[in-house]
């Protein structure tokens, strides 16, 4: 099964994808007039080759739990959709912007992918401090500022082979991220793809195997 060839979700994938684009060329002419007035409706989403990709990795993982930092109006949230309906799991997804987390929630409808997906509206270190089982995906496209917060809160809670993926590595604010993930070999295994624009990690032992994991002498 790859519920991405469902029609409903093709459809709707291919209408936000064209608005996307629409929108990144008014998004590049408002930043050479330095007008970001409204940037707050900015769809900022992954392109159909990162989608196709986090799709991949997550069938390929044949990941249960997903969490989603940063949903904008559901592009990204849709291609983990499809992989939890896939291999019977289920995505939590997180943003502050209301109006974009009424867009991802019609267009999870639209798609009919609403019960593979919580949307949960508010501040990320709150909406996902709730999170109680462990995560076996975790995806980073929000407030770049708050990739390395949000990974640590969630850190205790990744499962043992869990993924990682981080979009926008190339801005500086993810860095500190960045750092900690690949100055870390012992725990992760690291790949920078997309012209080193997203960043892929492995977990290779769980936040609780390292806790119990003997020290060396």
């Amino acid at each position: 099964m790859n519920t991405l060839n469902n029609e409903k979700v093709s459809t709707v994938l291919n209408s936000l994808h064209e608005k996307s684009a629409a929108d990144s060329i008014k998004r590049a002419e408002q930043r050479r007039k330095k007008d970001f007035s409204d940037w707050n409706t900015a769809y900022l989403a992954i392109d159909r080759d990162q989608g196709n990709f986090l799709y991949f990795l997550a069938t390929l993982q044949k990941a249960k739990s997903f969490v989603e930092f940063g949903c904008s109006y559901g592009i990204s949230t849709i291609y983990l959709a499809s992989a939890a309906r896939d291999n019977g799991g289920h995505v939590t997804t997180t943003d502050i912007e209301p109006n974009k987390i009424a867009g991802t929630k019609d267009n999870l409808e639209n798609a009919g992918l609403s019960t593979e997906v919580s949307v949960l509206e508010g501040d990320a270190m709150e909406t996902l401090a709730t999170i109680k089982d462990t995560v076996d995906f975790l995806f980073l496209d929000g407030a770049k500022i708050l990739y390395l917060p949000v990974f640590e809160l969630l850190y205790p809670k990744l499962s043992k082979g869990a993924v990682i993926v981080a979009d926008n590595i190339d801005k500086p604010e993810t860095w500190p991220l960045v750092d900690r993930l690949k100055n870390a070999p012992d725990e992760f295994t690291t790949a920078e793809l997309f012209s080193g624009r997203m960043l892929v990690a492995y977990l290779k032992a769980s936040a609780a195997d390292a806790t119990t994991r003997p020290m060396e002498t």
